[in-house]
């Protein structure tokens, strides 16, 4: 997950020996490209829901200009920053309500004091908190976090390395309280954390999930009650980074396929009592995917070969998931809309996702995409929510500055269609 010209805070984090080992997972089993999951494709055996009226018939999107529509919903939710100020956008709430920034402010000064720091703020329409000052303005970052109304939580990693450690916050708006609620596990060198997934926290009705790095390979999802409650372990095995869908949390994790070899497959509990939960016939039957993610009604991943990658999506209804974004069918170079894809991201009619050269959306009310940043940069999307972010000018110079926009989704006329 980058910033404009530089990863987002706490992307440089690996995801560790868990996600190496599921990468591992999808090499050695072989994903097709041509398979219509993107991995082994569905099992005979199963379910799928019967196409409903108006169900797409065209299974490839195409490439369109951003319209003015888009481009003015953008430039109207420009987050302003300060003079002498820096943000970093980290993560955007639904209906694009609250965002969450790290804000840096100007360099320390010989002579001149410590300066304004690094800073958690917490955005609410034009109201800004800062929630937490950072010990160290220059080391330390914000990495991810989350927002129910109440419960603000996120995680700090002390460090740029992959392996830096990281401390879980919680802040309670209601009495601007805050507390360590989780910290890394500690390596046998006493300096860095055991490495594990990304820690990605998930905040729903005061209860947080995360999952972090055990030893040995393997890694554990937990769940907390915010309120006085203790840790509880939700799964433990090779996993990567729950996500939430809708009512559910779901996470990729190591299996054992039916000829003895290792796949990845998706596993699911309910947020609500924590027990294991369905998922739909198509979700279920995924294997050796990537960069999964869902809320709750529209699913899309990255799938097929990694060096040839496709954008699938499914939804409640299709009979089977869509390779909508493939770019071309020969040829050594990926395409510039495929290529390096990652955090790939779902609100409402609307897909993100973020490749080498720039971030881009799927519409599916016309089955187009975008460029919706003219250069490196990454989009959020959440439950009608998007925020883009961006470098204007040279990203790394010392006076850079990143364009913060944020906008509702319903806001954005359709994509114009294809020819």
């Amino acid at each position: 997950m980058g910033t404009s010209g530089e990863p987002r805070p706490g992307a440089l984090r690996a995801r560790g020996v868990a996600a190496a080992a599921l990468g591992a997972v999808v090499l050695l089993a072989g994903t097709p490209a041509c398979s219509s999951g993107g991995g082994d494709g569905p099992r005979e055996d199963s379910p799928t829901a019967a196409p409903p009226t108006g169900a797409p018939v065209r299974d490839r999107a195409c490439e369109v200009g951003l319209p003015g529509g888009w481009s003015d919903a953008l430039a109207d939710g420009r987050v302003p920053v300060p003079e002498g100020e820096r943000a970093v956008l980290t993560e955007v709430g639904p209906g694009a309500g609250w965002s969450v920034l790290q804000s840096s402010g100007p360099a320390p000064v010989a002579g001149a004091g410590s300066g304004e720091g690094r800073s958690v703020v917490l955005r609410e329409g034009d109201e800004e908190r800062r929630v937490m000052r950072l010990a160290d303005p220059v080391e330390h970052q914000v990495g991810s976090a989350d927002f129910d109304g109440r419960w603000l939580v996120f995680d700090v990693v002390e460090g740029r390395q992959l392996e830096s450690p990281w401390t879980l916050y919680a802040w309670d708006a209601t009495n601007g309280r805050r507390e360590a609620v989780a910290e890394a596990e500690s390596a046998d060198d006493g300096k860095s954390a055991v490495p594990g997934p990304f820690v990605q926290a998930v905040v729903r009705s005061g209860r947080l999930f995360w999952a972090q790095g055990t030893g040995g390979g393997r890694s554990a999802v937990y769940a907390r009650d915010l309120d006085g409650g203790k840790r509880r372990t939700v799964y433990e095995g090779v996993v990567d980074t729950p996500f939430a869908a809708g009512g559910l949390l779901v996470w990729l994790r190591q299996s054992e396929s039916p000829d003895g070899g290792p796949e990845t497959r998706l596993a699911a509990v309910s947020t609500d009592t924590l027990r294991q939960a369905g998922l739909p016939g198509p979700i279920a039957a995924l294997r050796n995917v990537r960069y999964v993610a869902s809320d709750g009604r529209t699913w899309a991943w990255a799938g097929g070969d990694p060096d040839r990658p496709r954008l699938y999506v499914w939804r409640e209804g299709w009979p089977e998931p869509l390779p909508l974004v493939r770019g071309g069918d020969a040829g050594p170079v990926t395409e510039p809309e495929l290529g390096g894809i990652d955090q790939v991201q779902v609100s409402g009619e609307v897909v993100t996702w973020r490749t080498t050269e720039a971030a881009w959306a799927l519409d599916l009310r016309s089955r187009s995409y975008t460029r919706i940043t003219p250069r490196y940069g990454y989009a959020l999307a959440r439950d009608g929510g998007l925020g883009v972010a961006y470098p204007e000018g040279e990203a790394k110079a010392a006076d850079a500055k990143d364009a913060i926009q944020l906008t509702r989704t319903a806001a954005l006329p359709p994509l114009p269609p294809c020819d």
